[in-house]
């Protein structure tokens, strides 16, 4: 039986945290946080107590605090208090662990996520497996009501294990991901789109490492996804299929299998075709780079007419976007000029329109590198009229 005195002090403490958290919802976290530390003075000396029912309200408390620091941009602070609060949690937890095995989970997450943005990802990975090692421990039907959570988990790890360069770790946890959203599809389609992107992902992540087989069948299936999607929403899915054609169709060139290269090309051009249509400054570089591709994949097939049409046609679509926009598309243009006499045979004359351009831009380290281009090529030109 608690004496009055102690009494007393608890219901100021709960008065005082009840009131901090109303200021932390109001946004006004320099008061919030002198209210909160005022109560945790109070919740400390109440644990010497009773240790079980105060300490559970000392990790709420740090907890908050954590949230108030992480929502001032102060991580270093936030991972302080997260971490006071998980360090009372984890000695609660054989006394209760169905209640703190969550609120462990939570913590482990806001951590990570703190890390993460504060690019620090060892750290972030270190705290987002040992959420996961959680969730993955719960009993099946306790996984279940978890899914997003561990969803968005794989997902962060992929970003930081990408950025890291780690391509193993980085296909775990898309594979992770990806085995998530096939259960959520199971009993919703609304997970679809979701799931299409995250395998176009999934096969960039493959045919950036050079692994084009696999980055293949990866496309293929997204492929198969998007279409069924564009069948429902056209409006939406035509990039994201012009992109994966588009990729099956380098992919297939590299294979040598001109003929579904081919196909593939014809399909992305399509629909960039259409999207440029409809937003001229916003999907004509799409246009651009499939005409490159195209005048680059006809060139290696010795069908010179149909490579010279397509980078003649690059030379012409740079041209019309440089009057409108000279400052994303000069450099772009000059290049594509220089390319045509490099290798499409193009006459040298052309490149005194890719010399006048890039005279304005000088400075830059790319024009600089095209000025020398023009220079070596005029060289090596004269040299073979020369005999």
């Amino acid at each position: 039986m608690y004496n009055l005195e102690t009494i007393i002090e608890e219901n100021i403490a709960n008065a005082l945290n009840s009131l901090a958290d109303e200021y932390k919802e109001r946004g006004v976290y320099k008061t919030s946080k002198k209210i909160y530390f005022e109560a945790l003075k109070f919740r400390q000396e109440l644990s010497k107590v009773d240790k079980n029912k105060h300490l559970p309200l000392i990790a709420e408390t740090f907890h908050s605090l954590g949230i108030i620091f992480k929502e001032e941009n102060k991580y270093d602070l936030a991972i302080r208090y997260y971490r006071k609060s998980i360090l009372i949690r984890r000695s609660l937890f054989n006394n209760n662990p169905k209640k703190y095995i969550y609120m462990l989970a939570t913590n482990y997450t806001d951590i990570a996520n703190l890390y993460r943005r504060e690019y620090k990802y060892a750290q972030a990975s270190y705290y987002y497996n040992k959420a996961l090692k959680i969730y993955k421990n719960l009993p099946e039907e306790e996984r279940e009501k978890s899914q997003i959570k561990i969803l968005n988990i794989y997902n962060y790890l992929s970003i930081i294990h990408n950025e890291e360069g780690d391509f193993h770790k980085t296909k775990d946890a898309y594979i992770g991901a990806l085995v998530i959203y096939q259960r959520l599809i199971n009993k919703s389609n609304i997970y679809k789109s979701e799931f299409s992107t995250l395998l176009y992902d999934f096969g960039t992540l493959y045919l950036k490492n050079n692994r084009q087989n696999k980055a293949g069948e990866i496309f293929l299936l997204t492929l198969e996804i998007l279409l069924e999607l564009y069948n429902k929403n056209p409006t939406v899915y035509k990039l994201p299929l012009a992109m994966t054609f588009h990729n099956l169709a380098n992919i297939y060139t590299l294979q040598h299998e001109y003929h579904k290269a081919s196909i593939s090309y014809k399909k992305a051009l399509n629909y960039y075709i259409t999207l440029a249509e409809e937003n001229p400054s916003k999907h004509s570089e799409y246009v651009a780079i499939i005409f490159s591709d195209l005048a680059s994949f006809y060139m290696q097939q010795k069908k010179n007419d149909l490579a010279q049409s397509f980078h003649l046609g690059l030379i012409k679509l740079y041209n019309e976007l440089n009057q409108y926009n000279d400052n994303s598309y000069s450099l772009k243009l000059a290049s594509a000029i220089i390319d045509g006499v490099k290798y499409y045979d193009q006459h040298t004359l052309s490149l005194y329109q890719a010399e006048t351009i890039l005279q304005k831009y000088s400075k830059e380290k790319k024009a600089k590198e095209l000025l020398d281009d023009i220079y070596s090529l005029r060289q090596e030109k004269n040299s073979l009229t020369s005999f």
